[in-house]
C-alpha cells in the first residue's frame, strides 16, 4: 500500500510540469511589451542603413521571446473568428523576422474593408518593406488615423524615385511628431532635386528634432559637396564618437581640408578598434595623409593595403597614380588613370591626373585635351591646385597659347605667391610681349625663391642687358654660368658683361671657343664682332693702325657672318655701320644705320656726322633720337657735347658715373671721339622648363549614402476576449485514510503486497 501510493503521488508531481495549470494564462501585454522591445532595434536598422543589426544576438534573442510569448497567448485565447488577427499578428513576426514578401502575401488576400485601420496600416508597411510602394501608399491611405501613415507615404515616394511627386506631398501635408524623420526626408528629396540649400535647411530642422546619426551625416555630405568643408567637418566629428562610419567620414573631411596630420591620427585611432567594416577604407585614407604629408613611399604600402579588402575603386587607383607622378614615373601613371577613366569616365581626379602624366611625356596637346574634360574640377580658389595650374599653363605656353597661359599662369600665383614656376613663366610670357620691365620683376621674384636653375639666372641676366645694366649682370651671369657651363646663353651673356666690365681679352677668348663650337649661333658672332671692335677701338687708341684694322676687319666679317645666318635682324646692320664708321666708309656707314632706323641708329648717324664736323646734320638726327626716348642719358650727353664742344671733360665726368649709369663706362674709355657710340648686344632668351611638383590635389572618397527612413511601427491585434465562461473546477478535498496498525498508537497506510 505505501508503494502504490509513492507511484501515485510521482505520477501527479509529473502532470503538474507537464501541463502547467491554464488558470494562469499568457498576457497579450508580455507580447506587445517585447515588441515594444523589438522596434526600436528594427527602425534603428534603417536609420542607420545598418541591416546587421537585424543578425545581433540580442535582437534574435528578443525576436524568439516575442515569438514564444506569442504562441502562448495563441495556444490560449485563439477562436476561428480571430483568424484575421492571427494572420496580422504571426505576418509581423515574419516581417521582424526578414520575411516581408510572406507576411505581405499572408496579409495580400484579406478582405480588411471592416476590420480597423490598424490592419491596413500594417499591411501597408509589409508591402513597403516588399518593394509595392503603391500599394503600400493606398493601404496608408485607408489608415488616416495611424500617426506615421503620412510619413510612410513620404517615404514610399522616394523608395520609387518620385522625387518630385514626394516634394509636391511633403508641400500638401503638415509635418507631425517623427522625432525629424519627415524633415529628413523632404531634405532628401531636394537633394535629388538639386536644391542643395532647402535640403541642409530641412535637415538643420530635422537635427533641432532629434540630433541623429543619420541626420548629421547626410548634412555633412550635402555640405562637402557643396565646398563647405569646415561646417561638414563639425558636422561628421559630432558623431564620430559613437559611430566608426562617421568616424571615417570625418577624417576623410579633414583631408579635404588639407588636414593631413589630423586625418592621420583619426584613421589610426580607427584601425586600433575591433571594427573591421571600414578597414578597407581607414587603409585608403592612411594613403591619402601620408601622401599629403610627402610621405610617398608610406603612402604606397598603405594603399596596397587598401587594395587587398578594397575593390579597384577610382580613388584608390588615382592615390596610387599619384605616388608613381610623385616620382616621376609617367608611363606607369598613365596607365592607371586611363584605366579608372576607362571604367568610370565621369571621374574626374583620373583625367588631372592623366594629364599630368602627358605633361610629363611631352605630350602636351593632350594634356590640354585632358584638363579640358576635368575643368570643373580645377579649383581657382584650392592652393593644392597651383601646381595643375602651372602645368596647364606650360602645356599652353609651348603650344603657343600665351593668352591662356597668362591667364592660368596668373591663377597659380594667387594660389601660391612663392610658386616660382609660375613667376617664371609669367616673365617668359611679358618677355615675349616685349614688357621687359615687368619680366624683370615677376623673374626676380621668383629668384627669391628658386637660387639654382642657371636658365632664371640667364634670362634674369639678359633682361638685364636690355636696360644697359651690365655692372648687376655681371653677378647675375657669373652665377648662372656657375650652376651650369653648358649654358650658351649664359655664357653669351658672361662674354658680354666681360666686355663691359674692361675684360677685353677674357670676353674675345670666351666668344672665340663660342663661335668656334656653334657656328650656327647668329648672337655669338655680333657679341664677338661687338668685343672686336672694341679691341680695334683701343688699337686705334694707341696709335696701332694695322692691329686696329685687323680687328675691324675681323668685325665686319663677324656681323656680315650673324647677318648670313639670321637675315631678319636688321639690327646688326647698326653694329656693321659702326665698323664701315671706323673704316672711314660714311656712305656705306649710312646705309646701314639707315637699314635699321631705330632710336640707337639716329644717335650713331648724329654721332658720324659730328666727328665729319657736320654738326647741324648730327644735331638733327640727335634731336629725332630725342624725340623718341627723351630720358635717354647717352642721348642727353652726346647732344651736350655737340653743344659744348667738351668732349674729353664729360667723357672724365661720365667715365667716373655710379653703378646705376644706364650705359656703360666701356664706351667712354674707348671712344675715338669722345661721343658714346652704341652697340646692339645680341641674346636669347632659355625657354624655361620645370620638372614639376606634381603634388596632385587628393582623391577624397565621396559618400552617396543617401536612403529615406521610414518608421515601422507595427502593432499586434489582440483576440476577442471569450464571453462564456467554462465550467468552474471544484477543488476536492480529499480525507486522509489512515489504517490502524497493530500494536499502542502506531496508524498509517498500508500498502497491498504485491506479487
Amino acid at each position: 500500500m505505501r508503494i502504490i501510493r509513492c507511484v501515485f503521488s510521482g505520477l501527479a508531481l509529473m502532470l503538474m510540469v507537464l501541463c502547467p495549470d491554464t488558470s494562469v494564462g499568457q498576457d497579450f501585454g508580455e507580447c506587445q511589451r517585447v515588441l515594444k522591445e523589438i522596434l526600436p532595434v528594427f527602425n534603428r536598422s534603417f536609420e542607420e542603413n545598418n541591416p546587421a543589426l537585424l543578425k545581433e544576438e540580442s535582437y534574435q534573442l528578443a525576436l524568439r521571446r516575442l515569438q514564444s510569448a506569442y504562441t502562448l497567448y495563441h495556444k490560449e485565447h485563439f477562436k476561428p473568428s480571430d483568424s484575421v488577427q492571427r494572420m496580422n499578428n504571426e505576418a509581423i513576426i515574419l516581417a521582424l523576422s526578414g520575411n516581408p514578401q510572406k507576411a505581405l502575401h499572408i496579409m495580400e488576400n484579406l478582405d480588411l474593408s471592416e476590420q480597423s485601420p490598424q490592419l491596413h496600416y500594417n499591411r501597408g508597411l509589409f508591402a513597403m518593406l516588399s518593394g509595392r510602394y503603391q500599394l503600400a501608399r493606398n493601404d496608408f491611405q485607408d489608415a488616416p488615423g495611424s500617426t506615421m501613415a503620412s510619413l510612410n507615404a513620404l517615404v514610399s515616394y522616394g523608395k520609387e524615385k518620385k522625387y518630385q511627386e514626394g516634394l509636391n506631398f511633403a508641400g500638401g501635408n503638415p509635418a507631425k511628431k517623427s522625432d525629424g524623420k519627415w524633415n529628413y526626408n523632404t531634405g532628401l528629396f531636394y537633394k535629388y532635386n538639386g536644391q542643395f540649400a532647402e535640403a541642409v535647411d530641412e535637415i538643420s530642422s530635422a537635427i533641432r528634432q532629434k540630433d541623429g546619426m543619420a541626420y548629421r551625416l547626410q548634412r555633412g555630405d550635402i555640405l562637402m559637396r557643396t565646398g563647405n568643408e569646415k561646417r561638414a567637418v563639425k558636422d561628421f566629428e559630432k558623431v564620430s564618437r559613437v559611430y566608426p562610419k562617421a568616424q571615417i567620414r570625418y577624417a576623410n573631411a579633414l583631408l579635404s581640408l588639407n588636414q593631413f596630420g589630423a586625418a592621420r591620427a583619426v584613421f589610426e585611432k580607427y584601425l586600433e578598434s575591433e571594427d573591421r567594416m571600414f578597414r578597407g577604407d581607414a587603409y585608403l585614407g592612411m594613403g591619402h595623409s601620408l601622401y599629403g604629408l610627402k610621405q610617398i613611399t608610406e603612402a604606397q604600402r598603405y594603399y596596397r593595403l587598401a587594395s587587398t579588402l578594397k575593390k579597384e575603386t577610382p580613388a584608390l587607383q588615382s592615390g596610387i597614380g599619384n605616388t608613381f607622378l610623385s616620382k616621376r614615373e609617367y608611363q606607369t601613371a598613365y596607365t592607371l588613370f586611363d584605366r579608372v577613366i576607362k571604367k568610370d569616365s565621369t571621374y574626374l581626379p583620373a583625367y588631372l591626373g592623366r594629364a599630368v602624366a602627358n605633361y610629363g611625356q611631352k605630350k602636351y596637346d593632350l594634356a590640354l585635351d585632358d584638363f579640358k574634360k576635368a575643368e570643373k574640377a580645377l579649383n581657382p580658389d584650392n592652393k593644392f591646385f597651383a601646381d595643375l595650374f602651372v602645368t596647364k599653363a606650360f602645356s599652353e605656353y609651348y603650344l603657343k597659347k600665351s593668352a591662356a597661359a597668362q591667364e592660368d599662369f596668373a591663377k597659380a600665383i594667387h594660389l601660391d605667391p612663392a610658386r616660382y614656376e609660375a613667376l617664371a613663366g609669367m616673365s617668359s610670357i611679358m618677355i615675349d610681349q616685349k614688357r621687359f620691365s615687368e619680366a624683370g620683376q615677376y623673374l626676380a621674384k621668383a629668384l627669391v625663391y628658386e637660387k639654382n636653375y642657371d636658365r632664371m639666372w640667364s634670362n634674369y641676366g639678359n633682361l638685364l642687358l636690355h636696360f644697359d645694366m651690365f655692372k648687376k649682370g655681371f653677378q647675375v651671369f657669373r652665377r648662372a654660368v656657375s650652376l651650369n657651363p653648358a649654358n650658351i646663353n649664359a655664357q653669351n651673356g658672361w662674354g658680354v658683361v666681360l666686355l663691359e666690365n674692361d675684360q677685353l681679352d677674357r670676353s674675345m677668348a670666351l666668344f672665340d671657343s663660342l663661335t668656334k663650337e656653334n657656328p650656327e649661333l647668329p648672337f655669338l658672332h655680333n657679341n664677338h664682332g661687338i668685343v672686336q671692335a672694341y679691341i680695334g677701338n683701343r688699337h686705334d687708341q694707341k696709335h696701332q693702325t694695322e692691329d686696329a684694322n685687323a680687328r675691324y676687319d675681323g668685325a665686319f666679317e663677324d656681323f656680315k657672318k650673324a647677318m648670313q645666318t639670321a637675315p631678319s635682324r636688321n639690327f646688326y646692320n647698326v653694329n656693321q655701320g659702326n665698323v664701315y664708321r671706323y673704316m672711314q666708309k660714311y656712305d656705306e656707314a649710312k646705309m646701314s644705320y639707315q637699314s635699321y632706323q631705330d632710336k640707337s641708329a639716329l644717335n650713331n648717324t648724329a654721332v658720324m656726322y659730328a666727328g665729319l664736323e657736320r654738326i647741324k646734320d648730327a644735331k638733327y638726327y640727335l634731336g629725332i633720337a630725342l624725340e623718341i626716348d627723351s630720358l635717354h642719358r647717352v642721348f642727353q650727353y652726346n647732344m651736350t657735347v655737340l653743344a659744348k664742344g667738351k668732349q674729353k671733360e664729360m667723357m672724365r665726368l661720365v667715365a667716373s658715373s655710379d653703378e646705376n649709369s644706364p650705359f656703360s663706362d666701356i664706351a667712354i674709355k674707348y671712344s675715338r671721339d669722345g661721343f658714346v657710340t652704341l652697340y646692339l648686344y645680341d641674346y636669347e632668351y632659355d625657354v624655361l622648363a620645370f620638372p614639376g611638383r606634381h603634388y596632385m590635389p587628393l582623391p577624397v572618397a565621396e559618400y552617396k549614402e543617401d536612403y529615406f527612413i521610414p518608421e515601422y511601427d507595427f502593432q499586434l491585434v489582440a483576440y476577442e476576449k471569450k464571453k462564456t465562461k467554462g465550467p468552474r473546477k471544484k477543488n476536492v478535498k480529499y480525507r486522509s485514510q489512515k489504517v490502524k496498525l497493530p500494536g499502542r498508537n502506531r496508524s498509517g497506510t498500508k500498502c497491498p503486497v504485491i506479487f
